[in-house]
């Protein structure tokens, strides 16, 4: 299956195309693991980091409790070539804001080209985002 990413966090430049799929994951279910595939495949990603939201200030409802769902997106996602459940908004506290996570993340593998997924009702919203022209 190959290195993990945080194995490659080690290895400068050894990610180059790195996605980011955030989400509530309440539960995660087969259309986001198909997304995750399907952009694994057609972007041709080195990792797709598959991205429970903490602190959704976004969302009306409430959601499962934070280690509920990133339980369920370890066992949906398991065994995904590429994929790889990363808990650091489920771990950071407060507000939960993509523009955060971007900024690690390319702190973590500069020079990687990052791919962020989102549905069609997030790409409708995005204007309500924090930080979104970033």
């Amino acid at each position: 299956m190959g290195l993990s990413a945080h194995a490659l966090e080690r290895q400068p430049g050894a990610i180059k195309r790195l996605g980011l799929f955030g989400g509530a994951f309440d539960p995660p279910h087969l259309a986001h693991t198909a997304l995750a595939r399907a952009a694994i495949d057609q972007l041709q990603l080195d990792c797709l980091h598959v991205l429970p939201t903490g602190g959704a200030w976004h969302k009306k409802r409430e959601l499962s409790r934070p280690d509920d769902r990133l339980a369920m997106c370890r066992l949906a996602f398991a065994g995904m070539a590429h994929a790889e459940v990363d808990e650091r908004e489920i771990r950071r506290p407060g507000a939960t804001y993509t523009i955060d996570t971007i900024e690690e993340l390319q702190a973590v593998f500069p020079g990687a080209s990052l791919y962020l997924l989102m549905g069609a009702d997030q790409a409708v919203s995005l204007p309500s985002w924090h930080r979104w022209k970033e």
